[in-house]
């Protein structure tokens, strides 16, 4: 009996094994709305569209509904292999119909469980670090590769629900409901835990380990010293989003609790980051594209349009408005720093503060469009922050 024990517990281990593997296969050659991607390729398509008044005018007024059909068929493919025991009545079915009860309490749970991953994604997303900055990059580029630069709000909200819906049920079912209970066992048959709640302590440990391995782009680990750092980035924040997981999961045994919140939190990523990068470069192709004699303070605009023509002013005007995060017309040191990074710019604190001390010759504390054309002086922003860094004006 125990051997036969063993031998199922085996080949329960070798099946996960199997479709991990699948998982992670799918992680390094599709771009998943939270897998790290390499950032050159992204800063180049951030170039090409975001600074040319007219890709970006083309980006912003496409006709009619768009979605990226190939990407979202991807993403649905890889859930339906990977629960793939859910739709064909195998393991995940059971485990879904044993240990999930959708009703009024727990989709309320559920609801209460996506506040804290709201506010762990918020505190990533508002940060000015360099180790976050390429992850919240990655996410925007994969959310505009999906729905194109135009605001949708209802296709958007309802792709968005049937990616995140069936995201949630077989990723939950997946670590939460097959593998965590699996690797209990797992720790207890080769004596690496007790048995009761250390077993519990070691499964939860161990598919959560599991979880966040897997949502890390692998060939990131070998693309050099700045792509392994975002990837263990990724790898850390994919633990405390997993451990919030197993935390509801453990507390409730209610496995449709992490079910929604899990759909929950990846509905708010998706649909939130398109309606703010969306808005945003509306907000930039319509302000890169005003009439000069419209702006006040244009004599200094008229000088670069003289000198370098409409279109350099209209590039520089998009490429401002496009830090200007908080749409008040000028740019902060923070928001300086979280923009270039989109261009390849990676500056320090102190870097972009010295930056801003450069450019604010008026002493505000910020940066108006004025005191950025006369900063970047006719040449590229890149060209400009180097030389302000060497001293050289």
């Amino acid at each position: 009996t125990v051997s036969c024990h063993l031998l199922r517990l085996e080949t329960t281990l070798v099946v996960f094994s199997m479709r991990c593997c699948i998982f992670w296969l799918f992680a390094a050659l599709l771009p998943k709305h939270q897998i790290s991607a390499f950032l050159p390729p992204q800063q180049r398509y951030l170039n090409q569209v975001w600074n040319s008044p007219t890709s970006l005018a083309a980006a912003t007024e496409q006709d009619g509904p768009v979605v990226n059909v190939r990407l979202a068929g991807k993403l649905v493919a890889n859930q339906a292999l990977i629960g793939s025991t859910i739709w064909m009545g195998g393991l995940g079915a059971e485990v879904l119909m044993r240990d999930s009860t959708f009703n009024g309490g727990g989709l309320l749970l559920g609801v209460l469980g996506t506040i804290p991953l709201v506010l762990l994604s918020r505190k990533v997303e508002t940060s000015e670090s360099p180790l976050f900055a390429s992850l919240n990059l990655s996410t925007n580029m994969t959310v505009l590769r999906l729905f194109g630069g135009k605001t949708q709000p209802i296709v958007a909200l309802l792709v968005s629900a049937i990616l995140c819906g069936i995201t949630g049920l077989v990723e939950e079912v997946t670590f939460r409901g097959e593998i965590l209970p699996t690797l209990a066992q797992w720790s207890i048959d080769n004596s690496l835990a007790a048995g009761g709640n250390e077993a519990i302590f070691a499964g939860t440990a161990l598919s959560t380990l599991l979880f966040a391995v897997l949502h890390v782009n692998p060939l990131g680990l070998f693309a050099g010293k700045e792509a392994a750092l975002d990837a263990a980035v990724l790898l850390g924040f994919q633990l405390c989003t997993g451990s919030i997981f197993a935390l509801l999961f453990l507390t409730t045994t209610n496995l449709a609790i992490p079910i929604v919140a899990h759909a929950l939190y990846d509905f708010y990523t998706f649909y939130a980051t398109h309606l703010e990068m969306t808005t945003q470069m509306k907000y930039a192709e319509e302000e890169a594209l005003l009439p000069s004699s419209s702006t006040t303070n244009d004599v200094v605009e008229q000088k670069w349009i003289d000198e370098k023509g409409e279109e350099f002013v209209q590039g520089a005007r998009q490429t401002f408005y496009l830090m200007d995060s908080n749409r008040d017309g000028v740019v902060s040191r923070k928001e300086l720093r979280v923009g270039l990074f989109s261009y390849g710019i990676n500056l320090s604190k102190l870097e972009s503060e010295a930056i801003l001390e450069t450019a604010d010759t008026d002493e505000s504390g910020e940066i108006d469009f004025n005191e950025f054309l006369e900063f970047v002086k006719g040449g590229s922003t890149s060209k400009a922050i180097k030389n302000s860094l060497l001293g050289i004006r």
